[in-house]
């Protein structure tokens, strides 16, 4: 099949250039669960061919009700393996590296070094930060996708586009100063936390409720938020918030900023010259 016809319903909204400008884009999913294995997905029907995959996780059970390209075989695996496995099946030629460890940028950087775009799919700030600080440190457009259920019922997510030192999560007040505080926090501090704040250890580290159906929605407005910006269609949407219980997308204009330390002192402190 050749090129012109895999994508040429793509070319009738942003022409030959546009896919050419996607398929030569090399971009970093950090978290392959239920957002990352979407954004996967997506990405490579899209036409991107170079990709980075970076998750600690295996397949668990519970996983199974979300986990694009994963069956019950899989109970066991690295989640990066079902990642590029589905990927290359759409893909056969896309060159695809993975790696079976939590992001820590001094470890990744050599493999990150020819990433374009980096995409966070993670579930907790501690690991958002460390993403936030290397994006800005590598002057790298970041895209960060979370969802959430409350208590009372709400359900959706949101997507931030952080790129050229214009917002990040620390400055859109997006990141929680308690976990991060938390992660600081030796054994014995963490015990006297708990008894302030009421929440026992273990509880941190569980997973609330997620939805194939709702995930796919996060992840389809960031890749379609990377697709316009990439194509040229359109400046990409800064923040975008979907609520699943209201049935609305909505977009948010960030507050005006006072100092900032991720995007604006470090940001391009280590880019390549």
């Amino acid at each position: 099949m050749t090129r012109e016809k895999r994508y040429a319903r793509h070319m009738g909204l942003f022409g030959a250039d546009g896919q050419e400008r996607i398929a030569a884009t090399a971009v970093t999913i950090v978290g392959l669960g239920g957002l990352g294995s979407h954004v996967a997905v997506q990405l490579a029907y899209l036409g991107v061919v170079e990709f980075v995959l970076v998750d600690h996780d295996t397949v668990s059970p519970s996983n199974l009700n979300r986990l694009i390209g994963a069956c019950p075989a899989d109970e066991g695996a690295p989640k990066v393996n079902i990642a590029a496995r589905t990927i290359q099946a759409i893909q056969p030629d896309a060159n695809v590296a993975t790696m079976t460890a939590r992001f820590a940028a001094e470890d990744h950087v050599r493999h990150l070094g020819r990433t374009d775009v980096l995409f966070g799919c993670v579930d907790d700030d501690v690991a958002r930060l460390e993403l936030v600080r290397h994006a800005s440190m590598r002057a790298l457009p970041y895209i960060d996708l979370a969802s959430d259920v409350t208590p009372d019922g709400e359900f959706g997510g949101r997507v931030v586009f952080a790129k050229d030192g214009e917002r990040c999560l620390s400055c859109l007040g997006e990141l929680d100063q308690h976990a991060l505080a938390l992660a600081q926090m030796t054994d014995e501090q963490r015990a006297a936390d708990e008894e302030i704040y009421g929440i026992e250890r273990d509880a941190l580290d569980a997973g609330g409720p997620s939805v194939v159906s709702v995930n796919g929605v996060v992840a389809s407005l960031a890749v379609t938020e990377f697709m316009a910006w990439k194509t040229g269609l359109r400046a990409p949407i800064g923040y975008l918030s979907y609520r699943g219980d209201r049935g609305t997308v909505g977009s948010r204009t960030d507050p005006e900023r006072g100092y900032c330390h991720y995007c604006m002192t470090l940001w391009g402190s280590a880019a390549a010259p």
